[in-house]
């Protein structure tokens, strides 16, 4: 199952992924099935695990924390960055950026991963 974070208008690919309002989930047998982002709130390990509980192997995502990304690859899904599109009908699956361990830390930008430690 593929999972996209879109904003509340529903097509709109959000900026982030866990402060997302809604997700897309897309599934070759059952469809397009769209909801709220309920896990928000969640801790941390809670908000990973829930995917765990919708088969979730694929993220498209046009940001995220290099920490983030860290915990979506232990649980084995794959992150694949999206540029240039607005709406996640128009998603061309040839022009995604899949994010490796050897890119990820070039490619995640969001997060707290790049500050400076206070001095």
């Amino acid at each position: 199952m593929i999972l996209i974070p879109v904003e509340h208008d529903e097509k709109t690919i959000a900026q982030g992924f866990r402060k997302a309002d809604k997700f897309v989930f897309l599934d070759p047998k059952s469809g397009i099935v769209i909801q709220e982002n309920h896990f928000k709130t969640d801790k941390s390990e809670v908000f990973f695990q829930n995917f765990e509980k919708y088969a979730v192997d694929r993220l498209y995502v046009k940001g995220m924390g290099y920490k983030t990304y860290l915990k979506l690859e232990a649980l084995g899904i794959k992150v694949f960055l999206i540029s240039l599109v607005e709406y996640y009908t128009h998603i061309d699956p040839n022009e995604l950026i899949q994010l490796t361990p050897d890119n990820a830390k070039e490619y995640c930008t969001m997060g707290h991963h790049n500050r400076k430690e206070a001095e």
